[in-house]
Parts: structure tokens; C-alpha cells; sequence
């Protein structure tokens, strides 16, 4: 496996269920795919490629996720109280 993916290929990846965004319709950010965490550095082009996460970098990834899918839980939980 390469240590890059192309913003098309991800979006494939994503499309067809491969490959997981951290946060549902972002169309760029933290994306799981292939056992790794992928992710464009914020200092870099618009139109770069997805880099493999590290160890530290994946972990923090692995925190935000559990996060982001608890406050979903607590979001739909209220939605259905309404």
C-alpha cells in the first residue's frame, strides 16, 4: 500500500463504503480506510493527496471519532424527544 491517496480516490473509497469519514458529509478530513487513518495536513494545498496517519496522530483520530459519534448518539437522542 502506498503512504498517499489522491482527494478523487478517497472520495471513491468513501462512496462505495471502503473508506469511512470521520464526520459524516465532510467532503475533506480524518478518513478510515484499509485499517489506517488518512488525512490532509492542514499546512498543505488545497488538492493534496490523504497521508497515513501515525501511531500518535491515529490515536487522537480514535479519540475525536468516539466523540463525534457520542455526541451523534446525545444529537438523536434529543431528536426524538421533539
Amino acid at each position: 500500500m502506498t503512504d498517499y491517496v489522491t482527494q478523487d480516490r478517497m472520495r471513491e473509497l468513501i462512496d462505495s463504503g471502503e473508506a469511512t469519514p470521520m464526520l459524516v458529509g465532510m467532503e475533506v478530513g480524518p478518513t478510515f480506510y484499509a485499517d489506517s487513518w488518512w488525512y490532509i495536513p492542514a499546512e498543505a494545498a488545497e488538492d493534496a493527496d490523504y497521508r497515513q496517519a501515525d501511531p500518535e496522530q491515529a490515536e487522537r483520530f480514535d479519540k475525536l471519532r468516539r466523540r463525534a459519534e457520542a455526541a451523534d448518539r446525545v444529537q438523536a437522542e434529543l431528536d426524538e424527544r421533539r
